[in-house]
């Protein structure tokens, strides 16, 4: 199996995606040397596993992806590390969203505190993960 690291990955993925999505003439984008373009931000974080079968699944080529994965916080709901920041009260600043539960990170701690940003609480929150598992069972962010 082909090892490709992170970066490689990346940018094939997002020049697929701008082939689908512009119809854009991939050939001329695979020369070598290219540097690879800003990672999505929808992958940052992800597994080395996760990205894997993402490529899998968009070429039909299994590699094998190496390289650090960018730390990411735990959101409060999930405790899945998904977050690029985490909310610091003094500054009220650092609002960000799960990609997974979609829990806004607002500085509620508190299972039944109730987050007027989410219009619930992180028990709400759980309970929708369990009661809608499918939807939620994936092994893409690292815990």
């Amino acid at each position: 199996m082909k090892k490709m690291n992170r970066a490689e990955v990346f940018k094939l993925i997002q020049l697929i995606n701008a082939y689908v999505e512009k119809n854009v003439d991939l050939s001329k984008h695979l020369e070598e040397g290219d540097e690879p373009s800003e990672v999505d931000w929808q992958l940052q974080g992800v597994s080395n596993g996760f990205l894997s079968e993402v490529f899998f699944a968009m070429t039909g080529y299994e590699v094998e992806v190496t390289g650090e994965v960018v730390e990411l916080f735990p959101c409060p709901c999930c405790r899945l590390k998904t977050l690029t920041e985490i909310y610091n009260p003094p500054e009220g600043e650092g609002y960000d969203i799960c990609s997974y539960c979609k829990w806004e990170d607002d500085g509620t701690t508190g299972i039944n505190s109730h987050s007027s940003v989410n219009r619930g609480t992180i028990r709400d929150y759980r309970n929708k993960i369990t009661k809608d598992f499918n939807k939620y069972y994936i092994d893409k962010w690292l815990k």
